[in-house]
């Protein structure tokens, strides 16, 4: 590579921790110099694996033209409390949350299908899927509900048509013989574009229905915009996962973790969110997880990927190399 390439690299050191040190300060100083890019791109979306995608059977590389946004909340029940040989009629704090929390969990927010990027992504899919799937994805006007359904199955693709709720931590009682004279989870939620922070505790309310229980926003950070999927940015990463993965599709999609790209959306029209990782629709669940692993083989090709990029950003773009960046 041309030595201007990594002479000089710019490292967010706090990624998984929201960035505030990293990404946020790095944005500041280069919003300060006037710099603005012709776009961005960060880890997101993957290759699927061979028929991971309905009406495909080959690899799909997913693009993110967007990423969810997020929220923590508190649910929150204060109670008299008491001894535990005298339990009260309601159950205390603890089953009054336990309650709230079956609720929500029995009634979440109702999906958005065809409304965001899924409605390009199938429409861009329709091209290379199986006839009867074809005429599913070029008629969404009429079978959005059916594919809806289909989307709904798995928790990784539902995930991709709606604002989720997961609920992370629970405390109440300290002693085995008291009952607590306050309860409370945290719910962490990660919306879509278009949805906010007041719509998921609109919904918790009216759902749980008990004004004992406070809901409080304890952080929230808004969906990213959706870029373009006709920039010059999109065409390049286009290019570049068919030359490393020649039998793939290259479709748009929504990335529904967070990445730092959400704060340097600033420096540019258009961000997006794609990793050479190739991998199944539920081996996501390896993330941060247990047996989290890559294959020798797509190691190879995240290198070859990552070389040939920054390679067609040179045939493609007139760029100015500058040693302070």
């Amino acid at each position: 590579m041309p030595k201007q390439w990594y002479q000089r690299r710019v490292r967010g050191h706090d990624e998984e921790v929201m960035g505030l040190y990293g990404a946020v300060a790095i944005t500041a100083e280069l919003k300060k110099r006037g710099v603005r890019f012709a776009f961005m791109m960060d880890e997101g979306c993957p290759v699927l694996k061979d028929g991971s995608f309905p009406g495909y059977s080959g690899p799909v590389g997913l693009i993110g033209t967007a990423e969810k946004g997020f929220a923590t909340l508190r649910l929150k029940l204060e109670h008299p409390g008491g001894h535990a040989s005298a339990p009260p009629r309601d159950g205390g704090a603890i089953v009054q949350l336990s309650e709230a929390i079956v609720k929500l969990n029995n009634n979440p927010i109702p999906n958005s299908f065809g409304e965001g990027i899924e409605v390009a992504m199938f429409e861009h899919a329709a091209v290379k899927q199986a006839w009867w799937m074809r005429l599913l994805s070029s008629n969404l006007w009429f079978f959005s509900p059916l594919l809806s359904t289909i989307m709904s199955i798995k928790d990784s693709t539902r995930a991709q048509i709606s604002t989720t709720m997961a609920f992370t931590q629970l405390s109440g009682g300290v002693k085995d013989n008291v009952l607590p004279n306050s309860a409370s989870v945290t719910v962490n939620t990660r919306l879509l574009p278009g949805h906010t922070a007041e719509d998921v505790v609109e919904h918790i309310q009216r759902i749980v229905n008990n004004p004992a229980i406070e809901v409080e926003v304890m952080y929230a950070n808004p969906a990213s915009s959706i870029s373009s999927t006709s920039s010059d940015g999109y065409n390049v990463i286009h290019h570049t996962i068919k030359q490393i993965f020649p039998h793939a599709i290259v479709i748009p999609g929504i990335l529904i973790g967070g990445t730092d790209s959400k704060w340097y959306g600033e420096l540019c029209d258009d961000v997006y969110r794609f990793a050479p990782s190739f991998l199944g629709t539920d081996d996501i669940k390896m993330f941060h997880g247990h047996d989290e692993v890559i294959t020798v083989k797509n190691y190879e090709q995240t290198v070859n990927f990552f070389y040939h990029l920054l390679r067609n950003l040179e045939k493609s773009f007139e760029v100015e190399l500058r040693d302070e960046l």
